[in-house]
C-alpha cells in the first residue's frame, strides 16, 4: 500500500470541503449558526435547516490550529481510549459495574506499560466526572483524555489543564451523518472558551450512517471532523483541538453490527491518520481492537494485525488498542494486560498484504443524496457494493 503518495488523500479532504460547502451541517443552534453566518463564509438554508460552510473558512481554521509537532502525544502512540459501560469479568465472564478500583488499575497499569502512552478513561463510572478525573492522574503520570460536560467537570479539567497539564477533553458534537448534538453544545462552548484542549470525535459507520466505500466513508467522516475544529477556532482561534475522527464498518454478514476487527477497520483509520498527517494537525483513530466479546485467540490474531499495521506505516494515536471487546461495550483488564505483551511482540513483518480500494466518486453522491438522514441501509450505493467494500 503506498499511503503517502496516493492521491486518494487528497480527493478525500478535497470532497470534505464540498461536503461542508454544497451539504452542509444540521444545526438547530442559533448561536453556533452566528458563530459560523458572522463570518461572512458560511449561511444557514432555512429550509433544510443545514448550516453551509465555505471552503476558505475551514482553510482559515487550519492556519489557526496549532499542528501536531505542537502536542504532547509524539507519533506511533498506542492508547486506551474509549468508555466502556460494562467491565468483563475475566473469571466468569460476566459483564459488571465499572468501579473506582477498575479505574485505578487500568490507570497503574497503563502508567507501568512501555508500550501505551496515554490514557481515556476506558469505562464508565456514572456521573462522576471529577472523581474519575482524580483517581486516573493519582494512578498515572501519562497524558489522559477525559470526558466533561457538567460545570464540576470543566472546571476540574480547566485545574488539571493549569496544573499537571497533558490532558484533553473529549467531545462528539455531530452524530452521523452531520447532525449536531444540540445537548453537547453549552458543554463544547465551555471548554472552548475557557481554553482547555478538546478533541473533536465522531464515528460514521459504512451501510448505516456513512457511505458503503471507503473514500466515501472517509470524506464523510473527515467532513464532521473538520466542522468541530472549524468551529473550535472560530470561538478560540489557537486553542489545542484534536482530530478525532474515527471511521468505522457496519458488518453486513452481521446484522449490521460494528466490526471493530476487520483489517478494512484499522486501514480506513490509517488513512484517515494519513490525511490528518497532511494537514499537520494532531489525529487520534482507532484500531487494533476485535469483534469478540471475549479474549480469546481471534481477538489476539486480530490485534496483532492491528499493530503490525500501524508500525509498518506509522501514524499518530490510535485508541481502543488493549482491553475493549465486542462493540466496546466492554473491557477486559486480562486483554489489557496480555495485549500490551501483544504489542511488544508484534513487528510490521505481522502486517498482511492489503489492496486499497481506488477512489469511488460514487460515495459523495451518496454523502450529498443522504445528507442529514441515515438512508445507507437502503441506498442503492450500499447495495452495489455489498460484497464489493471492505473484504478484508
Amino acid at each position: 500500500m503506498d499511503f503517502e503518495e496516493n492521491d486518494l488523500l487528497e480527493k478525500i479532504h478535497d470532497d470534505a470541503l464540498r461536503i461542508l460547502e454544497e451539504v452542509g451541517v444540521k444545526c438547530l443552534s442559533t448561536e453556533i449558526r452566528e458563530i459560523f453566518e458572522d463570518t461572512g463564509l458560511a449561511a444557514f438554508d432555512e429550509t433544510t435547516g443545514h448550516l453551509h460552510v465555505l471552503t476558505p473558512l475551514v482553510e482559515q481554521a487550519l492556519d489557526t490550529a496549532p499542528k501536531r509537532d505542537q502536542y504532547w502525544i509524539p507519533d506511533n502512540a498506542f492508547g486506551v481510549g474509549g468508555t466502556a459501560p460494562f467491565v468483563y469479568d475475566d473469571q466468569n465472564g460476566e459483564l459488571v459495574q465499572p468501579t473506582f478500583e477498575h479505574v485505578a488499575r487500568i490507570a497503574k497499569t497503563v502508567h507501568e506499560a512501555d508500550v501505551i502512552e496515554f490514557m481515556a478513561r476506558g469505562v464508565l463510572v456514572r456521573n462522576q466526572e471529577v472523581r474519575v478525573m482524580d483517581t486516573i492522574i493519582e494512578n498515572c503520570e501519562k497524558p489522559i483524555y477525559v470526558a466533561a460536560v457538567t460545570d464540576e467537570g470543566i472546571a476540574r479539567a480547566k485545574e488539571i489543564h493549569e496544573t499537571r497539564g497533558k490532558i484533553t477533553v473529549q467531545f462528539s458534537i455531530i452524530n452521523s451523518p452531520l447532525n449536531i448534538i444540540e445537548s453537547m453544545i453549552n458543554p463544547f462552548l465551555s471548554c472552548v472558551r475557557k481554553g482547555i484542549p478538546i478533541y473533536v470525535s465522531t464515528m460514521p459507520m459504512a451501510g448505516l450512517s456513512g457511505p458503503y466505500c471507503m473514500s466515501g466513508l472517509l470524506t464523510l467522516t473527515h467532513a464532521e471532523a473538520l466542522f468541530g475544529i472549524t468551529l473550535t477556532q472560530l470561538v478560540n482561534p489557537g486553542l489545542m483541538v484534536v482530530h478525532a475522527g474515527l471511521p468505522s464498518i457496519a458488518n453486513i454478514q452481521k446484522n449490521y453490527a460494528v466490526d471493530l476487527g476487520l483489517v478494512s477497520h484499522n486501514v480506513a483509520n490509517l488513512l484517515m491518520e494519513k490525511v490528518n498527517k497532511r494537514l499537520q494537525i494532531p489525529s487520534i483513530q482507532t484500531a487494533c481492537t476485535t469483534s469478540q466479546d471475549r479474549p480469546n485467540k481471534k481477538a489476539e490474531e486480530e490485534a496483532v494485525i492491528g499493530y503490525g499495521l500501524m508500525k509498518k506505516y506509522g501514524f499518530h494515536q490510535m485508541r481502543h488498542a488493549f482491553g475493549f471487546l465486542k462493540e466496546l461495550i466492554s473491557f477486559s483488564i486480562a486483554k489489557l494486560e496480555r495485549h500490551i505483551e501483544l504489542c511488544r511482540e508484534t513487528g510490521p513483518d505481522h502486517a498482511p498484504e492489503y489492496v486499497l480500494e481506488p477512489y469511488d466518486p460514487e460515495g459523495f453522491e451518496a454523502i450529498k443524496r443522504n445528507s442529514s438522514q441515515a438512508n445507507y441501509m437502503r441506498d442503492d450505493h450500499t447495495l452495489k457494493n455489498t460484497g464489493k467494500s471492505f473484504l478484508y
